[in-house]
Order: structure tokens, then sequence, then C-alpha cells
């Protein structure tokens, strides 16, 4: 039976107030809060055949056995939602702190443009700075987790496409055993990766509407001006080569000398799947971007042969199958917002969960991973899709945007990572 409880989110110990029974333990929890009524919702619980609806009801047990405690036993329905409001404030907590660190490595990101020219040795420093201080984060010895960036409206000019890349390059340089040195080069390589378009006209660069054939073989030349730009500023000779190759794709059909295979070195590969991910969820024109679910299913399934294997699964499995920023639908007909991915357990992420009785500062945070299986994601859902309250509620950026911290294994085992 799928019900609703006409109670506060505080005054049960159960994830939402509305949910299907699954267990004697949950009706035993039903009957410990000695409710008068519950909200029987029968187009949402599972049908009954006719045969075992004609079947009577067996008697109850006498004296039933109580359940068999899985995991800490509390002492009270009050110290159950007491246990899981501690523990959605950590996790606000814990996003909070994220997006602080992401307001400003995106800072020294959007000063990279502008002073690459004029001081082209102070902005090589500070993006360093800024790469060991990612890169530290892999050498905690603690689980990484890839956040979603819910910044306010307001903020969107401080999103940018090259903080993604590196942030999502870094990553994956980690997952494939990367050394520390590799995972820094790869990551400035991340932020450099299109300093030639400081070249191209804007008017070409933010253009909606498809380039014209002059307008396309402009736009590829970022590639060179970037190398020009990056030997002239002292980059190192390996952000260079990723600089010049970033387009180029396995199958030889990408730019500027149409390499394939071999010809294309590792930190170009790693960066390159990175560039084409985030282009595909943060397209020029905002109503061709993809759901982060999307922008994986078309990569797998169109543009396999360009890019490196090894690398498209290790993208999968970091981000998962719904990745952070993917808009849900789960089992109970809630909707939510992932907001991160748990680690060995890529279908039981962390939800961000509409709630109309909720205010939008206090929405519940799910964390799938601790959940009864009953309770799942179903399907992944489009924005535009949504009525405006949920969509207003959730709030799903424009941009998807990503930055990783660590969180220790002994506080939380089960959590992790994360233009063309």
């Amino acid at each position: 039976m799928f019900i609703r409880l006409d109670l506060s989110w505080f005054e049960h110990s159960f994830p939402m107030n509305s949910f299907k029974i699954t267990s004697q333990q949950q009706i035993q929890e039903l009957q410990a809060l000695k409710l008068k009524h519950v909200r029987y919702i029968p187009s949402k619980s599972d049908p009954i055949s006719a045969q075992t609806a004609a079947k009577p009801a067996p008697p109850p047990p006498a004296e039933p056995n109580p359940p068999i405690p899985q995991g800490k036993v509390y002492d009270s329905i009050l110290d159950a939602k007491k246990a899981r409001f501690e523990k959605l404030k950590a996790q606000r907590e814990e996003i909070a702190r994220c997006e602080e660190k992401f307001v400003h490595a995106a800072t020294v990101v959007r000063n990279i443009n502008k002073t690459i020219f004029s001081k082209p040795k102070e902005t090589l420093h500070e993006a360093g700075k800024l790469v060991t201080s990612m890169a530290e984060i892999f050498q905690t010895g603690n689980d990484t987790v890839m956040h979603l960036i819910q910044q306010t409206a307001g903020s969107e000019e401080i999103y940018f496409h090259t903080l993604n890349v590196s942030v999502l390059a870094m990553m994956l340089a980690h997952e494939i055993k990367c050394t520390e040195e590799q995972i820094k080069l790869v990551g400035l390589a991340g932020l450099f990766h299109d300093i030639g378009k400081v070249n191209i006209p804007d008017s070409i660069v933010n253009k909606a509407e498809a380039l014209t054939k002059t307008e396309q073989n402009f736009f590829e030349l970022h590639t060179q001006y970037g190398v020009e730009i990056a030997e002239k500023a002292g980059i190192p000779k390996a952000v260079i080569e990723v600089i010049a190759n970033h387009h180029e794709m396995l199958d030889g059909s990408g730019y500027p000398k149409k390499l394939k295979g071999g010809a294309i070195g590792m930190a170009t590969r790693i960066v390159t799947i990175a560039n084409v991910y985030d282009n595909l969820c943060n397209h020029v024109d905002p109503r061709q971007s993809l759901t982060p679910h999307e922008a994986l299913s078309t990569m797998y399934a169109h543009r396999r042969a360009q890019l490196d294997p090894a690398m498209m699964a290790t993208l999968v499995k970091s981000l998962g199958v719904y990745p952070p920023g993917t808009l849900v639908r789960l089992s109970n007909e809630a909707i939510g917002l992932v907001m991160n991915v748990n680690v060995g357990k890529p279908l039981r992420p962390r939800v961000l969960v509409y709630d109309a009785e909720i205010p939008k500062e206090d929405a519940i945070i799910l964390d799938l991973a601790d959940e009864s299986k009953d309770l799942s994601i179903r399907a992944s859902i489009r924005p535009g899709l949504l009525p405006r309250a949920i969509f207003d509620y959730l709030n799903p950026r424009k941009r998807v945007n990503y930055y990783f911290d660590s969180q220790s294994k002994k506080a939380q085992p089960n959590a992790v990572p994360g233009k063309t």
C-alpha cells in the first residue's frame, strides 16, 4: 500500500511523508505513532489480484516477534528523526563548504583570461596554486565527493567552462590512478585548453546559431592561437600539447591535424572527453543543452568511435548513471535533483527532493544508499517537463557546474563521486 501521513516531517521517522509500505518494520513504526488514520493512495499502490483479494487475511500472531534491528537501534521515533535532521544539517554544511571553494576557484579562472597577456608569470602561478589545492583533495586518503554547484541567480557570470573541464579531467585522471603530478598537469591543461578563444570574436564564440563555413574555419584557429599564447606565457609543453590537440578525435574526424588513435596523448584524451561532456551539458544555446544523463547517453551511443573507450567508461563510473544535476522521478513518485554520487553505488545517489509542504531552504536531501531498496530512481526528467512550482523549488541551473571535496571514509564509508 502507498500511503501519506498527515504529519510534519519532524513527527515521524520515515524519509518522506508519502511512501509505499514494504516491510513489517514500517508497520510497527506506524503503529507506534498511534495515528487515527493514514491516507491510502490506490493509484500508487501495488495492484491486488482477484484471487488474492478473495483470500481471508491470516490471523495476526498472538505475540509477534520484533524484527531484528538493522544498524543503530533508536530509543524512539524522535531520536530517529533527530538523527535524520543532524545528517541533513551536515550535508548542507558540506555543500555550502564546497560551493564556497567553487566561488574562489571561479574567481581565479575569471582572472586567467584577463591577465594572461599582461602578467603571464603571475597568471600561471595562480593557476598552479588552484590546481595544487584541488589535487591535494585526492591525496587525503578520504573519499572524493563530486558535488553539483547550486549557486543562486545573479551569480551565473562566475561559472566557467574551463573550470568544469579542469575539475572533470582531474577526477578522471585520479580514477585511472595517475600520479599527483599527472593530475596537476591535466588540471592545468583543463584551465588553459580554450585560452586561444580570447583571439576569436565574441560574435563567433557566443553565436547560438550554426556557424557558417568561414566562421567555423576562424573558430577552429583557437587551438593555434592558444599554442602561441601558451608559448609566450611559458606554459609547460605537455599542457601546450593538450591546447593544440583537444579537438582531435580517435577516428581522425577532429581538427586541426586530423590525428588518429595513438597519435593523441593520454592527457589530451582525458581533457577532450571532459570538454565534450561539458559542451553537451552547457551548450552556447541553452535550448540545446542536454541533461547530464542525456549527455552521457549521447556520448556513449553516438560518439564512442571518437572518444577513448576507457575514459568513457571511467566518466560513467565516476559520475554515475544519473550524474549530479539530473532531474529524476523516484519510485514513490517524488521528484528530485541529483546532488552527488555514492561510491560503488551509482544508482543510489543523494537527491534533493521536492516537497510542497517543506520550504525550499529546508528541502530534504535523501541519500538513497542509506534508504530501503524499495526507494529508488525510476527515470530521468527533462527540466522543461516540470511544473513551474517544482522547477523553481529544485532550481536546476541553466549551466551544470561541478566541484569536488573530500569526505572522511570513517564518517561515511559509502560516499563519493562527476562548446565545441
